[in-house]
């Protein structure tokens, strides 16, 4: 696969970005660099079925699937701002945290499913 420096985003420089890279390489699973590689691992703990057992599976594989359309930036604020969950700064701390704590991509995937659904839940608490 050809790495494409026009396509390489940015915000993958980052610590969260990189974590999940970590993850995603460690599991063989895709990690293209013009998506979000937090996306990357969310679809591909959707795929491999971690959140199963969710009864908003479809709501969340729906976020996920249209977080891929937005600019990087904007998923990646999305992602950190749960008006519920504290300071961005705090909610991307509280994240890495998390993936570099994980014993296994299934679990950081999870981690970052979660994230997204509670910022879900935030918008619309019908689904919790």
């Amino acid at each position: 696969m050809g790495h494409n420096k026009a396509f390489t985003l940015l915000e993958n420089d980052n610590p969260l970005n990189r974590a999940a890279l970590e993850w995603l390489a460690e599991a063989k699973a895709d990690a293209p660099t013009y998506y979000l590689h937090l996306l990357s691992l969310a679809a591909w703990g959707l795929e491999k079925g971690v959140a199963s057992g969710w009864k908003e599976r479809a709501a969340l594989q729906e976020q996920v699937d249209g977080l891929f359309g937005w600019k990087a930036a904007n998923a990646l604020h999305w992602m950190l701002s749960n008006p519920n969950a504290g300071p961005k700064e705090e909610q991307s701390a509280s994240l890495h945290r998390l993936l570099e704590t994980s014993d296994g991509p299934e679990r950081a995937a999870r981690a970052v499913l979660e994230t997204i659904f509670d910022r879900q839940v935030s918008e619309n608490p019908a689904l919790r």
